[in-house]
């Protein structure tokens, strides 16, 4: 299973793509970062007005935001392909796989990434999604929503520091 995983992750054609296009890396790390943006940044707000901040804001509307957040994960996690299996290719001389396997900061990333999915899967199941969905203007979530949205919130701040500590595990 490593060798198929570790030759996967040496994809020739992103090697290529990045080592022949000018600015290729600095357009995925602009739009890795675009991606962030918007993921981290409407999740937040959806999270901050569940754990009670802006109280007087119904979160139907902010709901309706939460497509492009999914949009945002999608650019994130392309981009994010792309960093790790161009890196022999770029800033760092290093084995993608190896890197993939020694590096603490990526492997916590991709683990709090997991658990930010799960959590997200316990919010649609637990039934949280409908309650919170109705709330409106001034009205309090209940505490497993607010529980939800705290863990949330903490993952989605932990992927991204670690996504900043993952040059320092190379």
């Amino acid at each position: 299973m490593g060798e198929v995983l570790a030759y996967w992750m040496r994809w020739p054609s992103v090697e290529n793509f990045f080592l022949q296009t000018t600015g290729s890396w600095a357009l995925f790390e602009t739009f890795h970062f675009i991606g962030l943006a918007l993921l981290v940044g409407i999740v937040g707000m959806f999270d901050l007005r569940i754990l009670g901040m802006a109280k007087r804001v119904p979160v139907a509307p902010l709901a309706e935001l939460l497509p492009w957040a999914v949009l945002g994960f999608v650019l994130a996690v392309v981009t994010g392909l792309g960093f790790v299996t161009g890196l022999k290719a770029n800033l760092y001389d290093a084995d993608p796989y190896n890197v993939l396997m020694t590096d603490v900061y990526l492997q916590l990333k991709l683990i709090f990434i997991g658990l930010a999915g799960l959590n997200l899967l316990f919010f649609y199941a637990s039934g949280m999604q409908r309650v919170v969905y109705a709330l409106g203007p001034g009205e309090d979530a209940p505490g497993l929503a607010k529980f939800i949205a705290g863990t949330s919130l903490t993952l989605w701040i932990g992927v991204v520091w670690m996504g900043r500590m993952v040059p320092w595990g190379l």
